[in-house]
């Protein structure tokens, strides 16, 4: 199969895959040759990048790459071969675009939900310190890694507005609020900032790194700049709970149309270190 048959994108992760794989079987083949044994910054650093790598590979089966092409990248790197165009490609099994497309879809909902639980405690508690910027990054991480796959995937512009329309996500974060007493928003909004998004902020940085960016028309609103806009436009968020929400709603999205959203690349989230990661990568067993 030729390398015409994938996409501009799935050849960013492939590449970016293939040739990881290759880093990695040279350090290791330089340490193994030196008869030295490696330093724990070595160790760790070997380490991060292994993490990093199988969780492109999981983003990367998330947004559609075949996962005969993920393994042949992932061979090919471990035989000192870098990525080039005149590589075949395996052929591939189809893959189940209507699921993954679901899954998605899973994610921006969860997305709404977690934005309109935030929106609500802190506009009713006026809360801000570092629980509330945990929150803050956990939404930032779901938007961002939801807008990269949607990108991988081949989302356009009419699928998204389809499957995930602004004004039904809007009136998805409001209910999500509704009706709580500040008891419970309390507790499903410390759910939120314990959520773990390991994973996904290891993906985001993956998927940063091999060249798939957010593309902001095909996204979900971004969270933050959602809670910025109300407040911004003396709507309120409060107004956006309340049991008649369409006038707030309709607001909302007209600003979402003007923002600009978060798409570049965070360079403060650092690469989680994990001492066995579980993963086909050189040096290290599964």
């Amino acid at each position: 199969m030729s390398m015409a048959n994938a996409t501009t994108v799935q050849k960013r992760v492939l590449k970016a895959l293939q040739n990881q794989a290759a880093d990695a079987q040279k350090m290791l083949n330089v340490q193994r040759a030196s008869g030295i044994e490696p330093a724990q910054d070595r160790t760790q650093s070997f380490h991060a990048r292994a993490i990093l790598h199988t969780e492109l590979a999981a983003a990367a089966l998330a947004g559609g790459v075949p996962a005969e092409w993920i393994d042949q990248a992932r061979e090919r790197g471990t035989k000192a071969i870098r990525w080039n165009t005149n590589l075949f490609l395996r052929r591939a099994a189809p893959v189940d675009r209507g699921a993954l497309v679901d899954n998605l879809r899973a994610d921006i909902d969860r997305l709404a939900r977690f934005t309109g639980i935030h929106a609500a405690y802190t506009h009713g508690t006026g809360r801000h310190d570092d629980t509330t910027a945990s929150v803050d990054q956990t939404l930032t991480t779901l938007w961002r890694r939801s807008a990269q796959i949607g990108v991988l995937l081949g989302i356009d512009t009419e699928q998204a507005r389809q499957h995930w329309p602004h004004p039904q996500w809007i009136e998805q974060a409001s209910a999500s609020a509704a009706g709580q007493t500040q008891a419970q928003l309390t507790q499903n909004w410390h759910a939120i900032a314990n959520t773990d998004m390991t994973s996904y902020t290891a993906q985001s940085i993956a998927l940063a790194a091999a060249g798939i960016t957010p593309n902001p028309t095909i996204a979900a609103p971004d969270p933050l700049a959602m809670l910025d806009t109300l407040s911004g436009r003396d709507v309120g968020v409060s107004g956006l709970f309340s049991d008649a929400p369409g006038a707030h709603i309709g607001a909302a999205v007209e600003a979402t149309r003007s923002q600009s959203a978060h798409t570049d690349y965070d360079a403060d989230i650092t690469a989680p270190m994990f001492s066995a990661p579980e993963i086909n990568y050189p040096g290290i067993d599964p």
